[in-house]
């Protein structure tokens, strides 16, 4: 019965992906309808493939889906969000031989490289890049593959999308756990929609991050510590891992720890900073940002303050930060709270 109802849940799944191509007069509204739906949906698949003792062949077949989901997003156009403008228009700079992090975009040394898309789509057209350098690498491959067209980053993501699900299937096999939870994230519309409806860049960084804990999963720590320093130069945030690998390590491992996330953030950085500072932008938006989380959003009806709530936010984070670093948790406990706690 529980594999009946799954099948019809499935279907509901796809039903709704396709509902994109329909035209709706307001496209963000869809949007907004959509993804509540299939987080609903989704509760009930999660709760359903717990209960199932599926087979490895069932399993890829639910993966195959996913995938599937994908692609089915693949033409439409981005409707939440921008940046993928500017991906592109770094991308563009790049293939030109110029630095992305020297010049904004509207800058008249640009001006040669200006399009009728570019910049006029992009939000934040008089500030310098943000993205990390990985991600940059990223953003000129999808240029010189295809231009100014949404496809190369939308390929790249779909490529990146793949290898995260394998990563995670063999990583939860090596943990001894149960294969299926890969369909948790195959079969979760945030990444679906995100990543293949409006491109976002966070699909690059999530796979580095599998990777690396596809190496710890082996025991292969080095690789491990590599890969970690470019998953911090694909999403910053990445970074709060870092301390709870210090924690209980020989010598030796704690060296590594140290030694060789930092020499790799730094040498993919170094290539960036010779004619220009990839981290102005970056200050800038850490001095003004607003989340859409539930708990700055309080602080911020409470002190109608973005500052305060900005610091109150930071302030609680911290303490649950050092909390759960000195608590007896494991490893993987931590990092999944810590991620819960940021988001």
């Amino acid at each position: 019965m529980r594999k009946l109802i799954l099948q019809f849940l499935i279907v509901i799944n796809l039903i709704t992906y396709i509902s994109f191509y329909l035209n709706f007069a307001e496209p963000i509204v869809h949007f907004t309808f959509v993804s509540i739906l299939l987080s609903i949906l989704y509760i009930a698949i999660v709760a359903i493939i717990k209960k199932l003792d599926l087979k490895q062949n069932q399993i890829i077949g639910l993966i195959a889906i996913g995938i599937l989901f994908r692609i089915i997003l693949f033409p439409i156009e981005p409707i939440a969000s921008d940046d993928v403008y500017r991906y592109i228009w770094d991308g563009k700079v790049q293939a030109n031989g110029i630095n992305p992090y020297t010049y904004a975009p509207t800058d008249e040394a640009l001006k040669h490289l200006h399009s009728e898309m570019l910049p006029s789509k992009i939000n934040y057209p008089d500030m310098k890049t943000i993205y990390p350098p990985y991600s940059q690498w990223m953003f000129l491959i999808s240029y010189l593959i295809a231009g100014e067209e949404i496809w190369g980053i939308k390929l790249l993501l779909l490529l990146s999308e793949i290898s995260t699900i394998i990563l995670i299937f063999f990583s939860l096999r090596n943990f001894k756990a149960e294969e299926k939870y890969s369909l948790i994230y195959a079969l979760s519309p945030l990444p679906i929609l995100q990543f293949f409806i409006d491109a976002h860049v966070d699909g690059f960084g999530i796979t580095l991050l599998s990777l690396f804990f596809y190496f710890i999963s082996k025991n292969k720590l080095l690789y491990g510590y590599f890969t970690l320093g470019f998953s911090i130069a694909s999403k910053l945030i990445t970074i709060m891992i870092y301390p709870f690998l210090l924690k209980g390590r020989s010598i030796r491992n704690f060296l590594s720890v140290i030694i060789v996330p930092i020499v790799t953030v730094a040498l993919l950085y170094l290539s960036y900073s010779i004619n220009g500072f990839p981290f102005e932008s970056l200050f800038i938006f850490a001095q003004k940002w607003y989340s859409n989380g539930a708990i700055f959003t309080l602080f911020q009806k409470i002190f109608s303050d973005n500052f305060i709530a900005r610091l109150t936010s930071l302030s609680l984070f911290f303490v649950s930060f050092v909390w759960l670093y000195i608590s007896g948790k494991s490893f993987k406990e931590k990092i999944f709270l810590i991620f819960v706690l940021f988001f």
